[in-house]
C-alpha cells in the first residue's frame, strides 16, 4: 500500500463498501461448531500466534487438537486435500483461516469460496473458522446454502 501511496495513488477503502463479502456474524450457517471444533480452534489460535507473526501461513487444518498442516504455496484447497491423509480416529477436524499479522488488508486478503467448502465436505471436515471481518467469502449466499445442506459450519473467530 505504501508503494502505491508514495507514487501518487489514492487507496480506496473498498472493504467499507463491500462488507457483505466478509463474515461479520459469529455464525454464518445453521450448523454450529461442536465442542471438539472449538478445542481445535483454540489450539490453532495458539499456534497461529507464532506462525502468523513469522509470516508463514494463513490457513491450517487441526484435528484432535493437533495441527495436521499449514498452508504454503499450494493454497487452501491443496492443504485441505493433503491433510485428509493424516486424519486419525477422533473428531472430523477443521479449517482455520486468518490474515497474517503483517498482512496488507487492502491488497492481500484471505479468501474462500464454493470450491473450498466443497473440498471441506469431500474430505469430511466439520467446518471452517474464518477471521471476523478479515476473510472474503466469494458467492457467500451459495457457500452458506451449500454448507447448510451438507452440515458444515462457518463461524467467525478473532485472533489474539
Amino acid at each position: 500500500t505504501i508503494f502505491f501511496e508514495n507514487n501518487g495513488f489514492k487507496i480506496f477503502d473498498w472493504k467499507k463498501e463491500c462488507k457483505n463479502l466478509f463474515i461479520m456474524e459469529d455464525l454464518l450457517t445453521n450448523i454450529k461448531p461442536s465442542k471438539n471444533a472449538e478445542l481445535n480452534k483454540k489450539k490453532g489460535l495458539e499456534i497461529f500466534e507464532i506462525i502468523g507473526k513469522a509470516d508463514i501461513s494463513q490457513s491450517m487444518i487441526i484435528q484432535n487438537k493437533i495441527v495436521l498442516g499449514l498452508e504454503a504455496a499450494e493454497g487452501t484447497d491443496e492443504l485441505i486435500s493433503r491433510c485428509s491423509r493424516y486424519k486419525k480416529k477422533g473428531d472430523k477436524g477443521i479449517l482455520l483461516k486468518l490474515s497474517k499479522y503483517n498482512q496488507d488488508n487492502n491488497l492481500d486478503i484471505p479468501v474462500i469460496g464454493l470450491d473450498t467448502v466443497i473440498n471441506v465436505n469431500k474430505n469430511n471436515y466439520e467446518g471452517i473458522f474464518l477471521e471476523k471481518n478479515r476473510c472474503i467469502i466469494i458467492d457467500k449466499y451459495e457457500v452458506v446454502k451449500y454448507c447448510n445442506r451438507n452440515n458444515i459450519f462457518i463461524a467467525s473467530v478473532k485472533k489474539n
